[in-house]
């Protein structure tokens, strides 16, 4: 679809058309011209690069404000009174809370209350990734606990760690790495499915740049470098406070600078599937979907909006296969069988043909023109 026609805006359940495209982006500096293996450098700094000029044109006060507060929330936190003196280490639970007083306490508090502001903007602002970004909040706590885990019995962790020591804390990370690499599936194969239900073209080629702009490779370094950030956050923090009295001043740097990244990083990944994807998505893996579809009693492979005529709205017989390729009947009267439209019949040796007559008002009209077609980025 061409850049000047109409769209509906994002909070009608669809996303508007882009103000520029991913292939008119050029990268900061072509590597490729160094080497041509370098060439996969060029790709992921054309999409960082695509990601940060459209976040930074669409992305209103809202969601600025939503940055700095989950900014100050994460710094208000890091930086306790109570965090920089070691505390009192014989004070623990409900005893060490009250322990704290004066503005320890006061920060604390204020810390809680902008983290929970900045949860209920997060679930405010992505309807499509609400589920998934607040699940991202907790497994970033479920990282902070494991290393608290690691440095519970090895303050120097992972100096002389020992294998008994790590058992409890690895099972957590093993928890938050599977948890993480289920989230990307979902995003990239929803992904997919948006591409075969509204971008599959006749020409293949036409398919194939769609794909390109809808490359997910960015945004993948994006959340490996989150999970990276969040790890290293904790470790560093969970490092600090292991040896009381703030003599590693290098682990509490490090522990606020890789967390204070991660916010906005956070916000990335949640916001860029949202946009490409439209408000009315729903970010789940191919197994979900389908399943859902038999559940609809809709056969796995078809798309949620079933073929039907242009002219009568009668439905038919045609459907894409789990590639998005079309399938037509084949023209022959006894035959049963479908096949890939342009493609030869395997069981009558017909050719199959790219254009389809209704059997019920004979209208005759490209296969495509049968399937929907919902305006989409």
């Amino acid at each position: 679809m061409s850049e000047q026609e109409p769209a509906p805006s994002v909070e009608k359940g669809e996303h508007s058309v882009l103000p520029f495209r991913l292939r008119d982006v050029e990268p900061l500096y072509s590597f490729s011209e160094i080497h041509p293996v370098a060439k996969s450098l060029d790709t992921l700094q054309v999409e960082l690069k695509f990601k940060a000029k459209l976040a930074l044109r669409e992305w209103n006060k809202e969601y600025w404000a939503t940055l700095v507060i989950g900014v100050l929330a994460f710094f208000l936190g890091s930086l306790s009174p109570e965090i920089l003196d070691g505390g009192d280490a014989t004070k623990i639970g409900i005893e060490g809370l009250n322990s704290i007083s004066g503005i320890g306490y006061f920060q604390m508090l204020i810390s809680i209350v902008l983290w929970g502001w900045f949860a209920m903007q997060i679930w405010r602002l992505f309807p499509v990734m609400r589920i998934h970004a607040i699940s991202l909040l907790f497994f970033w706590n479920v990282t902070v606990f494991a290393q608290i885990l690691f440095h519970e019995t090895q303050i120097d962790f992972p100096v002389n760690a020992s294998l008994g020591g790590m058992m409890e804390g690895s099972l957590a990370m093993l928890i938050v790495m599977f948890f993480v690499y289920y989230f990307g599936r979902a995003v990239v194969e929803t992904r997919d499915y948006h591409i075969e239900e509204y971008h599959v073209h006749e020409d293949v080629r036409l398919t194939k740049m769609e794909m390109g702009e809808h490359s997910l490779r960015g945004w993948g370094l994006i959340l490996t470098l989150w999970f990276v950030l969040i790890t290293l956050s904790a470790w560093a923090g969970a490092h600090f406070v292991a040896e009381r009295g703030g003599e590693r001043m290098g682990a509490l740097m490090t522990h606020l600078l890789s967390g204070g990244l991660s916010i906005p990083l956070f916000m990335m990944l949640i916001w860029y599937p949202q946009r490409m994807l439209g408000t009315d998505a729903q970010v789940q893996t191919r197994a979900a979907i389908n399943a859902k579809m038999e559940l609809d009693g809709k056969d796995g492979i078809q798309q949620a909006h079933e073929a039907q005529c242009p002219e009568c709205e009668t439905p038919v017989a045609i459907s894409r296969n789990k590639d998005g390729q079309i399938l037509l009947p084949c023209p022959t009267v006894d035959c049963s069988a479908k096949n890939l439209i342009g493609t030869t019949c395997k069981l009558c040796s017909v050719a199959t043909p790219t254009r389809y007559e209704c059997p019920n008002c004979g209208m005759n009209a490209p296969a495509l023109d049968y399937i929907s077609d919902v305006e989409a980025w």
